[in-house]
């Protein structure tokens, strides 16, 4: 019996549970810093961030080789280097959001000066520095 996509899968959902663990320890490390989360917080970030992309890969998985079983003319859809660019643009956009989101929060708490949040307020806020 041939186990190539079981491997897929696994190796699938490894790699999704680990880019998805480290984009949110290094989207709230810098609140773990200033101190706005405890560490017990930022541990529990982690862990809910690791089960979400647990469940929802495998599902993900299974759902899109179900639906390569029943209809393969969509292998050909998904394929095209349109699709795959797309993916991989979402997948980038995914992992670009918190990270910077987080800075922006360390902006707005003064992170990185009081000169750096005057900038952003007065960037986004339409207020005078």
């Amino acid at each position: 019996m041939d186990f190539t996509i079981a491997k897929l899968g696994i190796t699938a959902t490894g790699t999704a549970i680990l880019t998805q663990v480290v984009v949110t320890a290094i989207s709230y490390s810098l609140d773990l810093y200033r101190g706005d989360i405890t560490v017990e917080e930022f541990k529990n970030l982690i862990f809910e961030a690791a089960k979400a992309a647990g469940i929802a890969t495998p599902i993900v998985f299974l759902v899109l080789v179900a639906v390569l079983a029943l209809f393969p003319e969509f292998a050909v859809i998904l394929s095209a280097p349109v699709v795959v660019a797309g993916f991989n643009s979402l997948f980038g956009i995914g992992i670009a959001i918190p990270i910077i989101q987080s800075l922006v929060r360390h902006i707005q708490a003064g992170g990185f000066g009081i000169e750096t949040a005057d900038a952003y307020k007065s960037a986004f806020d339409g207020s005078a520095p």
